[in-house]
């Protein structure tokens, strides 16, 4: 009548659970792989705002430090080859869908065809309010996100 082979039975399943295994970890290394790459983006960001946030306070306050900005563009370089190595490490698919979110999400908004609002400028300070550094007790301006010294985060 009909006969059940056992043993090809077992070894089609074993085959069916190691193409399922292989299956989930290419998916779990995928999600892994882009959770890396938004995890330093977000880092990227982070640096940048806080690379012109330092020049600008710098620049506001007239001074310069350039081993300190020189600092921070390292750490953002520094940020930007992690991110170049995790693509690097994605298949062509991953890296290409990677790219075109990135496109999609730094692409410029459309522009409206309605006047743009003048920005009134605040006038120049002179050297008003201050506060000091809790690092190096320097005196900054009041609304310095940097210490222009030591360049601490205020």
């Amino acid at each position: 009548m009909f006969e059940i082979d056992i043993e090809m039975l077992k070894e089609q399943s074993l085959q069916f659970v190691d193409t399922a295994k292989k299956a989930a970890q290419d998916l779990a290394d995928k999600g892994k792989n882009q959770l890396e790459l938004l995890n330093q983006q977000a880092r990227l960001s982070k640096a940048q705002r806080q690379l012109g946030a330092l020049v600008y306070s710098l620049h506001k306050a007239g001074e310069e430090n350039q081993p300190l900005v020189d600092k921070y563009i390292a750490a953002v370089a520094e940020v930007e080859k992690a991110i170049e190595d995790i693509k690097a490490s994605m298949t062509p698919e991953e890296r290409a869908e990677a790219e075109a979110q990135e496109t999609a999400e730094t692409e410029e908004p459309v522009v409206s065809e309605e006047p743009e609002e003048e920005i009134e400028e605040e006038p120049v300070k002179l050297r008003g309010e201050t506060k000091i550094c809790p690092v190096c007790h320097a005196e900054v301006d009041a609304d310095a996100l940097f210490c222009n010294h030591c360049g601490a985060q205020l």
